[in-house]
Order: C-alpha cells, then sequence, then structure tokens
C-alpha cells in the first residue's frame, strides 16, 4: 500500500476492576503502542474506548500524533466486564465517525483492538448482536479486529463473537504479559497498516505467552 494510506485505530480497552492487578504495565503498553505506531509511515488517526460497567469513549478520531497518552488519573480500574456493550458501541460510532467524513478523507483500512482480562458479565448487548456486527463489518468493510483476553480461552471467547481464530491470543495476567501482547499487537497493527490486513497472532506470539504463564 501507498505510504498515503490512512488508517483508523479503535481501542477497546478493559477497564474494570481485575485490570488494576496489571495497571501500570497496561497503561505502559497502551503509550508504548502509541509511539510505536507514531513511527510508522502513512496517516493514521486513533479511537479509544474504555468499559467496565459502562462504556465510555476517550476520544475519537484523534490523529495518530495527538493522540494522548494514559495515564494514573486517566485510567483507573474498577467495576464490572460490559464486554458486548462496549465492542458494539465501539463499532457503530466508530462507523457513524467515518461516515461523517468525505470520501476523499476516508480511511483505506479500519483495526478494531479489544483488550479484555475478564468475561462478559454486565453487558445488555447480546452475543448474537456482537457477532452479526463483527462479522457485518468483517466482510462488508474488510475491517479487522484482534482480540487480546486474559482470564479465558481468547480464540473461544473471539470466535463466539466472529472474531478469527488466528486474530486472538491469550495473554497472562501480568506485567510480562501485557507487555508481549502489546508488542504483538503493535506488530499486526503495522501490518495491516502496511498491507490492509493484520497477518494475525503467530505461534511465538502463543509461545511467549506461555512461557511468562509458566514463571
Amino acid at each position: 500500500m501507498s505510504p498515503d494510506t490512512t488508517t483508523h485505530i479503535t481501542f477497546v480497552l478493559d477497564s474494570s476492576g481485575s485490570m488494576s492487578k496489571i495497571r501500570e504495565d497496561t497503561i505502559g503498553g497502551f503509550n508504548t503502542f502509541l509511539a510505536d505506531q507514531r513511527e510508522e509511515p502513512g496517516r493514521a488517526s486513533v479511537t479509544l474506548y474504555e468499559f467496565s460497567d459502562s462504556v465510555s469513549q476517550v476520544y475519537q478520531g484523534t490523529p495518530l500524533a495527538d493522540a494522548p497518552e494514559l495515564d494514573t488519573e486517566t485510567y483507573t480500574p474498577g467495576g464490572q466486564t460490559a464486554l458486548h456493550d462496549a465492542i458494539a458501541t465501539a463499532v457503530t460510532e466508530t462507523d457513524g465517525h467515518i461516515e461523517k467524513q468525505p470520501a476523499t478523507v476516508q480511511p483505506d483500512t479500519v483495526i478494531v483492538v479489544v483488550l479484555t482480562d475478564g468475561k462478559e458479565n454486565a453487558s445488555e448487548t447480546p452475543q448474537d448482536r456482537v457477532r452479526e456486527l463483527i462479522e457485518q463489518y468483517r466482510e462488508e468493510h474488510d475491517w479487522e479486529f484482534l482480540f487480546i483476553g486474559a482470564n479465558q480461552d481468547a480464540v473461544l471467547t473471539a470466535t463466539e463473537m466472529g472474531i478469527e481464530a488466528d486474530k486472538s491470543l491469550d495473554m497472562a495476567h501480568s506485567g510480562e504479559g501485557t507487555q508481549a501482547a502489546y508488542e504483538s499487537t503493535s506488530r499486526n497493527v503495522r501490518e495491516a497498516r502496511q498491507t490492509g490486513e493484520a497477518g494475525g497472532f503467530t505461534d511465538a506470539d502463543r509461545q511467549r505467552q506461555d512461557e511468562v504463564d509458566d514463571r
């Protein structure tokens, strides 16, 4: 793809109470992710959602260079895990944001990244609705979806929601696991920005998580 291509990255980040254990590494990982992406050619914008009992849009369509980093004041975990609500909100609002833009500046590639350390336990949105949305935007609009999950079978959770198995990763619920997951995610986003498609998480990515988990 041309270095002039435009990418939109929507990041859906769990901020439920259990994320407190990996709070510092989540902040560091997200900020490193932004820094890595700023070094890539091409234009990109970022939307960030946080979710616990409810879903909060932190910022929308912000140019990558200006995307605010997280800190201990802006990332304060607490509450339950409204995963389905968060994904449905992120997909529909991202689409609405893009549709309002002139066709000449709409992104060539859209990537939705979901990172959570818990199972769904607080949403009003049924899983079937989430699956419908994800499949619709994957198949009709070529959106890319990445799912990173700790304390669960991430592949099972992702596939039940319509995300491809190779685009999901089990994350060890530790500082090292979090950092490794962000590095693997950043590589996938970089690939998607360059080629229009994320290559997926590799055996090496999974082995790294297994090794961290065994320590």
